[in-house]
Order: structure tokens, then sequence, then C-alpha cells
């Protein structure tokens, strides 16, 4: 009886395939000695000619051979067009990669390290005008605005655990901090999320209607900044289950955790940007607030190179 064969590797993206091991049909005709490819060994998401997103397949460099061009073929091919040499060199550092550097209209023929550095350097240089923005923002929020001066939110939850079954339990509770600029605490309620008589509810829990009532006053006049809407999802869920009133201003409550990521402006190597950690409390929001405003913005030239 046969061995079961392995299923082949898929890689989701042209990042996640492992360097110098694969290549498509294409890449392995275009090499500087072409090859001709060997049988299918991985699958990758990719584009085709036409821009389209599709499954490309690729074949393992070491199982593939010569194609049937002689030496004197490939260079007389080469005569026949003054611009091979260079499409063959990077543009950059001069490298002279067996396969074909990546074609930019504006910088010339890039090995994939020095596509990769300038795409790196275009992400960062999105940062840093998002970084300008950021600053500007949270300077506008520490400002009063139209009469509607800034409230810090932040919800602690208390959990009930999770079932038998594993799902989550709704929290039995919110401790809601509500800070003003001035880092004096405006509001601090405890509102029961669950029916009274449900395990784990803390005694000095409030009913959630007239809670969630004077809450609503408190914040009515506010522009609310909160760590991100996900937060608030629980506290929705619980205050619609208890038939509570919905405490936050209308069109007035903002995310700190987007402003967060643009002000820090991290680029990771593989050119993505990192989720910034959560505060975890009230007086830590205000404390970043403060530290984005306070920041000198990064000049910004009209046209900066790239």
């Amino acid at each position: 009886m046969a061995a079961p064969t392995e299923p082949q590797p898929h890689f989701p993206s042209w990042r996640d395939v492992p360097a110098g091991i694969y290549a498509t049909a294409t890449q392995l005709k275009t090499m500087d000695l072409p090859r001709q490819p060997g049988l299918p060994a991985a699958t990758v998401k990719g584009q085709d000619g036409l821009g389209r997103r599709a499954t490309l397949t690729l074949y393992r460099l070491d199982e593939s051979s010569p194609t049937d061009a002689t030496a004197a073929q490939l260079a007389a091919a080469r005569s026949r067009n003054d611009n091979s040499a260079r499409a063959r060199s990077c543009a950059d550092c001069g490298a002279r990669p067996d396969r074909a550097p990546i074609a930019s209209e504006k910088h010339g023929a890039l090995c994939p390290a020095c596509s990769h550095i300038r795409t790196l350097r275009h992400r960062q240089e999105e940062a840093r005008h998002e970084r300008a923005a950021a600053v500007r923002t949270a300077r506008n929020l520490l400002r009063m605005s139209q009469g509607r001066p800034l409230g810090i939110l932040h919800i602690d939850y208390i959990d009930r655990g999770h079932t038998p079954a594993g799902t989550r339990r709704t929290p039995a509770a919110a401790r809601i901090t509500v800070l003003g600029a001035n880092g004096l605490v405006l509001d601090r309620p405890l509102l029961r999320l669950v029916s009274a008589r449900a395990k784990g509810v803390p005694e000095d829990a409030g009913d959630p209607r007239p809670g969630a009532q004077a809450l609503a006053a408190v914040l009515s006049g506010l522009t609310v900044l909160i760590w991100r809407y996900h937060d608030l999802d629980d506290l929705k869920a619980g205050l619609r289950a208890q038939h509570a009133v919905w405490p936050l201003p209308r069109d007035q409550v903002h995310e700190l955790a987007p402003l967060t990521a643009a002000w820090r402006g991290e680029v990771t190597p593989d050119g993505d940007r990192p989720l910034p950690v959560a505060p975890g409390r009230a007086d830590r929001m205000l404390y970043l607030l403060e530290q984005i405003a306070d920041t000198t913005p990064p000049l910004l030239p009209h046209n900066a190179a790239l």
C-alpha cells in the first residue's frame, strides 16, 4: 500500500514564501540563466499578469532544469536588447540576482532587498504624516471645543467566567471611570449588567436604569474619549438587556487607539503597523493623550523623497 502523500505547502502571501526555494514558471523562464520547472511543489496567493487575484503555482528551484537555450543564443538575445544588462542589475545596490529584478518606473530595476527597503521608507513617510495629524487631533481634543470639554472614559468589567461549554458569560457589572481633562474624577459608577439574582454580581453594583441615566447626564455635555469602540460592546449589550438607556452622547465619542497608533508611527520589518498596547486605566489614557499633544510635529517637506 502506497504511503499517503503530504499536501503541498500553500502560502497566503509572497512574503510568506521562503527565499531561494520556490519560483513561478515565469520567474524561472526570466532568470539570468533560464530554467524550466519540475513538478508543482507549492502555491501562493498573488496576482496574475492582469493584476487579478489568483492562486499561483510554485516550483522548487532545486528541481528545475536548464532550458534548451545555448550560451550563444542567450548572448544573442541580450545583444538585441540594449536595456537588457541594465534591467538585470539593481539600480540601487548593483546586485545581479539570478531572478530578474523588480521593475520600477520611478527607481529602475530593484533587487528584492532594495525594493523592500524602498517600500519600508514609503511606509515610514506615510507614518510621519499621520503622526503630525495625530498631534493636531490630540491638541484639539484637550481644548474645549464648542463648549464641550473632554471626558476620558474607561471601563473595567467584572467577569463571571465561562459556561461548562466554554462560552464566555456576560460580565456581571461594569466599573465606568470618567475623568476630566484636568485629571479629576467626574463619575465612577458600578453598573450591574445582568439580573440582580445572577451569580457573581457585586453587592455594591447599582441598578443599571437610574445609574445609566445619571451617567448620561454627566456625559451629555462632554466630548468622550475611549480606547476603542469594541470596549463598549459588553456595556451596550448589558444595558440593553436590563432595559437601560445608552449613556454615551451620539457623534461625540472618539477612539484613542488609532490616534496612538498614528502617533507611535512604528513600522515593522514586514511593513505592518502594529497595534498599540492599551493603557488600562483612565488616568493613563489622559497621560498618553497629553504626551501626544505635547509632541513637536515633524517637519513635512512638500515633496519628500521616498
